[in-house]
This record gives C-alpha cells, structure tokens and sequence, in this order.
C-alpha cells in the first residue's frame, strides 16, 4: 500500500500583509501530481488543513479542488482537525467530501463511533486507521483540576490521550496495514522554529510511550518541522508544506511517502514539496543591497539585517525601494549607539493623563528607529479602544 502523509497546510493565512495562496496552491498542484503519477492509495492529513475556523472563500475553495482532485485519481484520503480548524464545520463538509473518496473527522470520537476507519484501498489491501483529531486540553481536563496542581492536570491530559489511542487502536488487524493519524504535542518533538524540545510539563504532550506497536505507520500533526520522534516506532511530524515564519528559515519542508504490507517494517521517504518560495535571513549593507539587488529579488521572502553607524529613520524606505520581496528590515547599529540612543529614548511612565498611544510612539521610535506613521497610530488607537470597550 502507497501512503503520502501530508499536514499544516494552515490554508488561508495571511502573514506580515502577504497572502501565499500563490505558493501553496502551486505546492498542492505539486503534491497531487504526485499522488498520480505514483497511483497512492491512501492520503493522509494530520490537521490544520486552514489556518481559521472562518477560512476565507478562496482557501476553502483551493482545499475543496484538491479534495476532489484526489478522489479522481483513485486514492482514498483522511482528514482529522487540527487545533486551528473548526472542528464543527469539518465535520459538516464530511458529508460532501465523502463523496470524492475523503474521510474527514472533525470532533474526537470512540474506535465504535466511527474514530477508527477500515479503509480499503485499490492496491487489494485494507488499512485500518485510527484517526485522533486534536484534542484541546479543555476536552480531557477540567477546570477543577488546573485550579490544583499544574503538573497533576497536564499528566491527566497524557494520560486521557493514551486512552483514546488505545480504545482506537482496539480495532487493530493482522491482515491489514494498521495506521494512527493525531495531531497532538509529544514528548520529544522538537518545535519547528527552534531547537527547544517539547517536555511533558511545560506544555501539554503526551508521551511516546502511549503510541501503539502495532501500528505500521504513525502519523502526526501540529509541530511544522518534519521529523521523526525519538524511538524505535515509526511516528513522524510531516511538518508544514511551506516555511511558515522566519524561525523556520533554512528548513526543508517535505512530506512522507509510505510503502506498507501487514506486518512488515513500512519503507519510508521524504519528498521535498515544490512551488514554496523560501524565507532567508540576510545581513547586508545598503551598498551590497544595492549591489545584489537583481539576484536577491528572486531569493523568497526577505529578512534583512542592516548595519548602519548611526539611526536613519527612512532605511526602511531605502531597502524596499531597492527590494519589494522584503517583509522585516532591522537597523543594526554599533553596540555603543545603541547604548546611548536607549538611554537617551525617554521611557513614560503608566500613569495617568498619559494617553496609551503616546506610550505606543515612544515604543516604536525605540524598536524602529523611526516615528510611526499616522495611520499606524489612528490603527493601535482604534485596536485599544475595541479591547477596552471604549469603541
């Protein structure tokens, strides 16, 4: 049986003023070509297929083509939400979505109640999966139990996620590919921008150990790095489809594609995806700026550092008047300027008299080096007074 394990698509988001529609479409396109040139059976999506629980229109439609898309080709496909999807309205679309050939689940439920799927598949063979969609810690932990010990309530959550894995995994059979989809934290992973490990205790992670033997592949969404967990069992993150914040610059997003028999050891590839444009980190004077200007426009997403001896409240101007694929310019200045530009910035006080957006101006000509624009004053004027309840 072919198996492609895709995940964290987050369709729909938009991220420092840019929509990647572009991208993201491109790398679908990618991805289903993929999936037919090498006939799979069997597609599986660990959740966060958007990036809302109110996806605009054109997100919803980009996902419903591939949906649909897949289903033509003749491989079946399963879907679980992940925590930035409604999973109420998933649920919904798995009416219309059954008909293309994908299963999608929405809410968790008992093996009995459709949380676990017998799936057959094209090639002959029949995979049981035990799909998990993600969880939030509201679901398995009450309230009363994170008014007492932190650490007692989130051994709970772990606990109550092996569980649910087991009572899935109790459909289990010999003579089929058995298959756990999740999109859940465990312990081990490693975030996707930085080398910070996830450990049961500073976040809400369940532990390798309540993953199941028997399965042949272990399938798992939420942490956008690709990578397999600590362990002997097969149990992979496919990541994130493009680079979703500069923390993850440099980082190669692929997805996995599974060869697996009943009870056999699975063969495992990665697949980069292709059509993402990268983010790159870049230190650069204004002069190599300009310089490189024509090769650095078509590098991806920009975030450029600048050395400058002393402030110049319009470098942000001059680096995108030279690049428009830039998204953050950050003013680097000598270590004594710094020093004495924060000593010499006049820090207010909250108290009262002093409204908020005087405060906001003196933070931004601090971060910046440079006065905030008119219209980003009236915005955090107009944002303060909808939290406040004024407007």
């Amino acid at each position: 049986m072919k198996i492609v394990h895709t995940s964290d698509w987050h369709v729909g988001r938009r991220w420092k003023g840019i929509q990647r529609e572009g991208e993201l479409e491109a790398v679908l396109e990618h991805l289903a070509e993929f999936i037919e040139e090498h006939a799979v059976d069997l597609v599986l999506h660990t959740g966060d297929v958007f990036d809302s629980r109110n996806p605009p229109a054109e997100a919803e439609r980009l996902v419903n083509r591939f949906f649909v898309r897949v289903g033509r080709s003749g491989a079946r496909m399963l879907v679980i939400a992940g925590n930035h999807d409604d999973p109420l309205r998933l649920d919904a679309r798995a009416m219309l979505a059954d008909l293309a050939g994908v299963q999608i689940l929405g809410t968790p439920r008992a093996g009995s109640r459709g949380g676990t799927r017998t799936v057959a598949t094209r090639c002959g063979e029949t995979a049981i999966v035990a799909a998990l969609p993600f969880a939030s810690p509201g679901a398995w932990v009450s309230a009363l139990d994170l008014a007492g010990d932190e650490g007692v309530a989130r051994s709970k959550y772990a606990r109550m996620f092996q569980l649910a894995v087991g009572d899935l995994c109790a459909g289990y059979r010999r003579d089929a590919v058995n298959l756990l989809m999740a999109h859940t934290h465990l312990e081990g992973a490693v975030f996707g921008d930085s080398e910070r490990v996830v450990h049961l205790g500073e976040d809400w992670a369940a532990t390798v150990q309540t993953l199941p033997a028997a399965a042949s592949y272990i399938a798992l969404g939420h942490i956008h790095k690709p990578q397999r967990l600590p362990g002997t069992l097969p149990a992979y993150y496919a990541g994130s489809p493009l680079q979703l914040d500069f923390g993850e610059a440099g980082q190669e997003k692929t997805f996995v594609f599974i060869t697996a028999s009943p009870g056999k050891p699975a063969s495992i590839e990665h697949i980069p995806y292709e059509g993402g444009r990268p983010l790159v980190d870049l230190r650069a004077t204004l002069a190599e700026l300009e310089v490189d200007a024509g090769k650095l426009q078509g590098a991806g997403w920009l975030r450029v550092t600048v050395p400058i001896a002393e402030r110049d409240p319009d470098l942000h101007r001059k680096v995108r008047a030279l690049l428009s694929n830039v998204l953050v310019v950050h003013a680097e200045l000598p270590a004594a300027a710094e020093a004495e530009s924060a000593a010499s910035e006049p820090r207010l006080r909250l108290e009262a008299g002093v409204a908020p957006v005087v405060h906001y101006a003196a933070y931004h000509r601090r971060e910046h080096g440079r006065e905030a624009e008119a219209t980003v004053l009236e915005t955090f004027e107009e944002l303060h007074a909808a939290a406040s309840g004024e407007g």
